[in-house]
């Protein structure tokens, strides 16, 4: 590791000269086309917008690229957002990227003027991950992508109207009948997790599911995971602004190319058999119906046309989106009741007092405040995706009174927002009770991005984080192990989702 670490340094310095020769020619031609689109004269609007957007001295040619390699960048951003506002800049490289950190400037900017920062920027190894930029999530947006994500939307939705719920309720109770075997042990929960997240998915996409032990989901497990880790690395990022290191060794990219050619190989298995069937079998979820409508003529174009790469980075989108980020989540708020265990106890007694002897349903939520209140909360501290994906500006366009030319590239700090004291009182405490109390409002909450990169699966998620902690809190009581394990470290680890750092709990059933 030191030895590639060290090489990229040095590739960066012996490069130095050269780079700051391209710089300073570009730089002109940068600030001119910030005021330009397409060779022609963009009409600014009338009142005048300040250009002089804050932020941290930057290095020449580095710009501030050492600040997007903190080990927890999520904090480390949400800190320069109290230095320098909830709208700052950074440079990277040639780029420049604004931190959004406050929910009122991410909505403006992701569902106000959304059509403004509906792009995805350019990036090397974004295309590695999502086959050259064919998933929804990392896609740009074109008529392409827009028809992408209302066929996978519309199928989604069918499959889900009806079978959401049983699905969830099914894995749900699969899921006690593994806790229950535990018997009082310690253990760690995250795979456990994980494999009752992932049946959802693979339940609605394709119509199967899978036991702990199959070594087809380890594989696929495995390799997800590996490639969230990697693709957060920032020695992977800076592959995207720096593109002369991608000539050096790097064993981290090495890593990411082989964990994403072992994920495309188990994927396209699976695709190639369910195509090969799809036609003669009854349609078991969203992916089969995607199937289906991968060559129906769609009434608005007659030049677009889905392919299997689609289907492919669909499948991709799915998985990664709809288990690693609800495993994790439910990690998180075990992790958290564990350090205030009177918390579950009120989730306990509001269930039997409303719902008496019987299952949770979604349409109890309305009744069932204090369990909304632990879920809101949980989704405040921590969001899976705590810095969401990258927008682009498509056009040149203004944030908060500031201009923003066209391609800059827009950071949501979802954390950031989520831990603003000017909007949430004690932000880094655990206090479900603030969504109780009248102190919290449900709108400063942006957990799942907003506009039209909203994510796909939020009304899936929401539905499942419901439903899998209502069913965990009515049957188990989750207990710290003792003196001989410390409290879960609530600090987590942040790559592309943010995950709890491993931990154990006693799992006791309730009487």
């Amino acid at each position: 590791m030191q030895v590639w670490l060290v090489s990229g340094v040095v590739a960066v310095l012996f490069f130095a000269l050269w780079l700051l020769v391209a710089h300073l020619y570009n730089r002109r031609s940068c600030l001119k086309n910030d005021y330009e689109g397409h060779g022609q004269k963009v009409s600014l609007p009338a009142a005048p917008l300040s250009l002089a957007i804050p932020g941290p001295p930057s290095l020449p040619l580095l710009g501030n690229m050492l600040e997007l390699m903190q080990e927890h960048l999520p904090n480390h951003l949400t800190a320069l957002a109290r230095r320098y506002g909830n709208i700052y800049r950074l440079k990277f490289g040639n780029s420049t990227m604004v931190v959004l950190s406050g929910s009122d400037i991410i909505r403006e900017a992701l569902v106000k003027k959304w059509s403004d920062f509906a792009g995805r920027p350019h990036s090397f190894t974004g295309d590695v991950v999502s086959g050259g930029g064919f998933s929804i999530s990392l896609g740009d947006y074109s008529d392409e992508w827009k028809l992408h994500r209302r066929v996978v939307h519309s199928a989604l939705q069918r499959s889900t109207a009806e079978s959401l719920h049983s699905v969830i309720q099914q894995q749900a109770l699969k899921l006690r009948q593994v806790l229950l075997e535990y018997k009082e042990t310690p253990v760690d929960l995250s795979e456990d997790f994980t494999v009752a997240a992932s049946n959802v998915i693979t339940t609605l996409a394709f119509g199967k599911q899978y036991e702990k032990t199959s070594a087809e989901l380890q594989r696929l497990h495995g390799c997800l995971n590996e490639i969230v880790a990697l693709w957060g690395s920032p020695w992977i990022s800076a592959l995207d602004t720096f593109p002369l290191l991608r000539k050096l060794p790097n064993p981290p990219f090495s890593r990411l190319l082989k964990e994403v050619s072992r994920r495309d190989d188990i994927i396209k298995t699976h695709l190639d058999g369910l195509k090969l069937g799809h036609d003669a079998i009854k349609e078991v979820g969203a992916l089969t119906d995607f199937l289906r409508c991968q060559n129906r003529p769609e009434e608005d174009t007659q030049t677009l046309k889905l392919t299997d790469t689609h289907v492919h980075m669909t499948t991709v989108d799915l998985l990664i989106g709809g288990t690693e980020t609800t495993a994790a989540w439910l990690n998180w708020t075990v992790a958290f009741l564990l350090h205030r265990p009177e918390i579950q106890h009120r989730v306990y007694e509001e269930l039997c007092s409303v719902l008496e002897a019987r299952y949770p349903e979604y349409k109890d939520k309305h009744r069932l405040p204090v369990l909304c209140a632990l879920v809101s909360e949980v989704l405040r501290l921590r969001p899976v995706a705590p810095l969401a994906v990258p927008h682009r500006a498509i056009k040149n366009s203004s944030i908060a009174g500031y201009f923003i030319p066209k391609d800059t590239v827009i950071i949501p700090n979802l954390f950031g927002a989520h831990h603003d004291p000017t909007v949430w009182k004690e932000p880094y405490s655990f206090k479900p009770e603030r969504f109780l109390d009248g102190g919290a409002s449900l709108r400063a909450l942006v957990p799942f991005s907003g506009g039209a990169r909203l994510c796909l699966g939020e009304s899936v998620a929401k539905m499942e984080l419901f439903l899998f902690t209502a069913y965990l809190l009515r049957d188990f009581e989750f207990i710290h192990p003792g003196a001989n394990e410390c409290l879960p470290d609530l600090t987590g680890v942040a790559t592309v989702v943010l995950k709890a750092k491993p931990f154990k709990v006693i799992i006791r059933p309730r009487a």
